[in-house]
Formats: C-alpha cells, structure tokens, sequence
C-alpha cells in the first residue's frame, strides 16, 4: 500500500487518504514505539540498534501490532462519533469500558480520573487540574475530533471537553485545541507551515506557542520524548516539519525513548494526514490489529465537504 509519500513528489492525498493517514498514523506510531517504552537512547541502541520494526515485547510484552492505550483510547472516541449523535456521556461510556478491562497500560493521571468517573458518573468533573497532571494522555486520543468536526468552534469545545474527562489541566486543554487546529488545517489542504500558523494565531497558553514555534532543524536528540504534553506537542510540530520520510521521522522520533509509544502516535497522527495514509509503509500497516476497524472507520468519518 506503501509509496512513502514525502510532500511535492506526488499527488496530493485525498480526504479519506489524509482521514486514514492520521488514525492508521497514531496506531503505527503507537506500535513502533511500545517496544521502547521507558529506555534510554543508550539501551535502545544497545539492544536493538535501530528500532524500526513493530514487533512487540516492550515492559508490558505487547503482541506485534497490538495497541496500546493511545490506540485503544482513539478508537474509543472515534467509535464516540460512529455510534450514533455524540455526546460527552457516550465518550465517557467508551473510556469506563475501556477502564473495565483491565488495561495493562494505564497512565497515572488517566486511572485517578476514571476511577473518579466510575464512581460519580460526571465526566464534567472526572478530570485532573493539578500542576501533576499535565500529561499527554488526552493529546494521544485527540485525532478523532479534528478530523470530524469542521466547524471550529464545534472541534475546540470537544476537543476541551473530551481531554477534560481525565485531563482538565489548561496546558492540556489548550496542547489538544492546537492538534486539534493543526490536523484540521492539514485535511482542508493547507502546507505543514500554515497549518502551524493557523493553530499559533488561537489565543494559546504561552507554553503551547512555544511548542509550535520549534525550530524545525532541532536536532534531535535536543527533544524532549518525556510524557508531558508540551514536550509531546513539539515533537509532533517538530516531525512535521521535516522532510524526510514518515518512516525515518518516527523511527528517529522513538529511538530517543522514554515515553516512545505516545510519542509515536502524536507525532504519526500529524504526519498521516500530511502525507496521506500512502506514506505509511505497508510492512507496518499490515502488522496492525486495529487496521480493519480504523480502515473502516476513516471511510465513515471522512467530512462529506472535503
């Protein structure tokens, strides 16, 4: 399935191709990664050289192709917009039964927060605010939303709204609206850049803006992969400025370890719906356990305006 499309080389991707592109990007990305999780660039090298396979293993010993959290929790707002008239309550559902499953790789502020709306059924004030809880896990489901919703002011409440659930923090909040602004500009047609410039003219938090102004030439190893959200934020700006394939970004993005899976799947997200789900090399699509339903579901949710 695999062209390995790098900007100005070919045709420009379609809308289901750029819809496919971003969900199959974050699962790929998540994939990649989970091998890594937790190492250091020394141990990854020691032990894998470069990692550029998906082939599972990791701490919690992943099956290759297997999601992890940042693909099941996709999947779980994606299915938010498939099942029916959306609504907070009908995500909510999706993550507790996701949360009743025993999931083997839960992030810390996500757990407390579910936990939370387990037992009072208000996702309105399930979510953590604490300077702690500024991390990535609501920027790694986010996709969805920005590639469904064209109306912006419609995209920026939900996507606010879904982070809230578990990650209520302004820095949170505000790292999702600029995805969310990023992938929505990408999937209209505009370039990387401008669609940089779209999601930096919002009135953004001064940490974010940071985070989308990254130098696009920062050398790599200069990169935060850690979970919080701005560092995940800029990686994903970062890869998305780069000229290189969509396999060598992540690959180099996930050979800095420590948080690799999400890290992967933020960074995969943008750059599959800027290059179109083609650039994506079909090796790794075809390792996915999520490539059916996620095929699917980018056919269903493709906007009929595009």
């Amino acid at each position: 399935m695999s062209t390995d499309r790098i900007p100005g080389t070919d045709p420009a991707p379609t809308p289901v191709e750029r819809t496919a592109g971003g969900l199959l990007g974050v699962a790929v990305g998540d994939a990649l990664g989970a091998t890594l999780e937790f190492m250091t660039p020394e141990a990854i090298a020691e032990r894998h050289g470069v990692h550029r396979e998906i082939t599972g293993g990791g701490s919690f010993r992943w099956r290759p192709g297997q999601g992890t959290d940042d693909t099941d929790l996709t999947w779980a707002v994606a299915r938010s917009y498939l099942d029916g008239p959306w609504s907070l309550d009908r995500v909510a559902g999706a993550f507790l039964e996701w949360y009743h499953g025993s999931p083997r790789d839960i992030g810390g502020t996500t757990a407390r927060a579910l936990a939370r709306l387990d037992r009072t059924g208000d996702p309105i004030t399930s979510g953590e605010t604490g300077d702690r809880s500024c991390g990535n896990g609501s920027l790694m489901r986010c996709i969805p939303t920005a590639l469904v919703r064209a109306d912006p002011e419609v995209r920026r409440r939900e996507l606010r709204e879904i982070s809230a659930v578990t990650h209520a923090h302004p820095l949170c909040l505000d790292s999702c609206v600029a995805y969310g602004e990023i992938v929505a500009a990408l999937l209209e047609g505009a370039e990387p850049d401008q669609a940089i410039e779209a999601a930096a003219s919002l009135p953004l938090r001064a940490r974010v803006l940071e985070a989308l102004a990254v130098d696009p030439d920062t050398p790599p190893e200069r990169l935060s992969t850690s979970g919080f959200v701005i560092d995940s934020l800029r990686c994903a700006v970062w890869a998305l400025g780069q000229d290189a394939e969509l396999e060598e970004i992540l690959v180099t993005l996930v050979n800095r370890g420590d948080d690799t899976d999400t890290t992967g799947a933020i960074a995969g997200g943008l750059l599959g719906v800027a290059r179109g789900v083609d650039a994506i090399p079909s090796r790794w699509l075809e390792r996915l356990e999520y490539l059916g339903p996620l095929t699917g579901a980018a056919v269903k949710l493709t906007r009929p305006d595009l």
